[in-house]
């Protein structure tokens, strides 16, 4: 089994060395653990200030250190990912700076709607202010935007908006929503089926069944991870992923090296 979003307490709301992470996962049993830690903002738009990134400083020591952990670690492959916010009119840059760095993939997520980062606890006050049906609108739009940008080999936690238990009818935002996945697919991406939702007060995985069902149908390939921010997260809520991907019909993993894919079966 694999775990392809583990963060590092360089992004400054995870704690634990990544020797831990590596521990955990070998007791786990997994096969496969990709870092996939937050690229810094502060690179990619200088007028976004976040405290949830690593600094730009810090980028090659984290690149270092994982491939060091990769070198010395036996009985478990290390995979060097990084998780790049998606932010509009900064395509070129971003193409450039991953560009730059050897990774074995890239999950391309969106946590900002026009400078909002609504994943943010600190923020939650936001959800009050807006209509619920816009900001879903909004995020799904900026996914299909996203995914046509081809920067990405990852879509990560694709319906995060649903974090707080804000939900709405799945088809108030239903036909931007396949217009989403149907720009996945035609750009090639792999989905991740992120388990922290599980963790959040939503408590569901991030990508919906329907959601999942919807990417099965266009044989768009999925990835899992658990977005662990602590060791104790590593392949936590695994079984209930692997369950879930087996009632509709998935029969393998997406795995990557050098951002070329390959697959493993379930």
């Amino acid at each position: 089994m694999i775990d392809y979003h583990i963060h590092t307490r360089l992004c400054r709301h995870a704690v634990g060395e990544i020797e831990e992470y590596a521990a955990k996962a070998k007791e786990n049993r997994l096969l496969e653990l990709g870092f996939a830690d937050h690229f810094p903002l502060e690179l990619l738009d200088a007028n976004l200030k976040a405290d949830v990134t690593m600094s730009g400083n810090q980028l090659e020591g984290y690149i270092a250190s994982i491939l060091s952990l990769k070198a010395g670690t036996a009985g478990l492959v290390i995979k060097l990912g990084i998780e790049v916010d998606y932010l509009p009119g900064r395509e070129r840059i971003t193409e450039k700076l991953i560009a730059s760095y050897p990774f074995d993939f890239v999950i391309g997520s969106i946590h900002f709607l026009a400078g909002w980062d609504f994943t943010n606890p600190a923020n939650i006050k936001g959800f009050a202010l807006k209509d619920a049906e816009k900001i879903y609108v909004d995020y799904f739009q900026l996914l299909k935007e996203m995914a046509a940008a081809d920067l990405f080999d990852i879509v990560g936690h694709a319906d995060v908006v649903k974090k707080f238990g804000h939900l709405i009818d799945e088809e108030a935002a239903g036909e931007i929503r396949r217009e989403a996945v149907a720009a996945i697919k035609k750009h090639g991406l792999c989905v991740e089926v992120n388990t922290s939702g599980w963790r959040a007060p939503v408590g569901e995985q991030y990508r919906s069944r329907s959601f999942l069902s919807d990417c099965f149908q266009r044989d768009i390939p999925v990835t899992l991870g658990s977005d662990a921010h602590s060791p104790g997260d590593v392949g936590k809520g695994f079984p209930e992923a692997l369950a879930l991907l087996k009632e509709i019909g998935y029969d393998r993993l997406a795995t990557f090296n050098k951002r070329k894919r390959s697959f493993i079966a379930l």
